[in-house]
């Protein structure tokens, strides 16, 4: 008798990378995405120890709890970091970015969380890349609980660093979760003697061992049936229509602050501006 789960086939690495293809379509890049074999802490650590060190000055946008430890690993790496810090229950605004760079031009690093799973608030992270690409800086973002809510798009924003997991917006497995990385993100790590080598945090192990050597190799053993859950996972959204899912949660988020409103009683969202939510 045999176990459906137990007599998997291995994973290979055709469909290893096919899985990476189909994430990249959903965000609509032409980056090169990696797969990581861990929650979505692993790249959102892993591409900070990769591409700030001694000599980066990193400009911090705390909008919640994670961008709070965003700045204990900046700090860690050796790297300036100056906080941009916002009220949780609101989002942080372009021109705040603005007069940061204005104030400290030498910033060539930008970390920001997109939706702040903690607070429900979310940042205009299309206006915010505008005003980062003007001044040069590396841009990083979290968008592991706003991917399949609202729009990610690394391309059309700039973003040099995009870390999402599937576990949120998206309805996967927490298991895996995902990084873009735009080339110039690839020359900062490489030139970066501090960048995590021989390690499971490395982002650069798995360039030159898997992206570069044609993805025909898998540096380990994958995570085989969380990648079969995120593999299914893309495939439902891809089904549904990502603009479908989109509106969804948009609905469900819309009847959930009017829910809480008409209850009346001193009850009201915790993010009180809907356009920040």
């Amino acid at each position: 008798m045999t176990n459906l789960l137990l007599d998997l086939p291995p994973l290979s690495a055709a469909r290893f990378a096919s899985i990476e293809d189909r994430v990249a379509r959903l965000l609509g890049t032409g980056q090169d995405v990696l797969i990581t074999q861990g929650e979505a802490l692993l790249p959102l650590e892993g591409a900070i120890r990769a591409a700030a060190g001694p000599g980066t000055t990193a400009l911090n946008v705390i909008t919640g709890p994670y961008g709070q430890t965003f700045g204990d690993w900046l700090r860690d790496c050796g790297a300036t970091v100056i906080d941009l810090t916002v009220p949780f229950h609101t989002a942080v605004t372009a021109e705040q970015v603005r007069d940061a760079f204005a104030e400290h031009p030498e910033i060539d690093f930008v970390s920001l969380v997109h939706a702040e799973a903690a607070t429900g608030n979310t940042n205009p992270v299309a206006a915010i890349g505008e005003v980062v690409r003007e001044h040069g800086a590396l841009f990083y973002l979290d968008a592991v609980a706003s991917v399949g809510a609202e729009p990610v798009l690394p391309d059309a924003w700039g973003v040099d660093l995009c870390v999402i997991g599937a576990q949120k917006a998206m309805g996967g497995p927490a298991g895996v979760s995902a990084v873009s990385v735009s080339e110039r993100a690839w020359a900062r790590m490489a030139a970066n003697p501090h960048a995590p080598r021989r390690s499971y945090l490395s982002l650069l192990d798995w360039k030159e061992r898997w992206i570069d050597g044609g993805r025909k190799a898998l540096l380990h053993a994958p995570a085989q049936l969380e990648m079969l859950a995120l593999e299914a996972c893309v495939e439902r959204i891809e089904a549904e229509g990502l603009e479908a899912v989109m509106a969804r949660h948009a609905s469900a988020a819309a009847a959930t602050r009017a829910g809480v409103l008409a209850l009346g009683g001193g009850i009201a969202p915790y993010v009180r501006d809907a356009a920040d939510a």
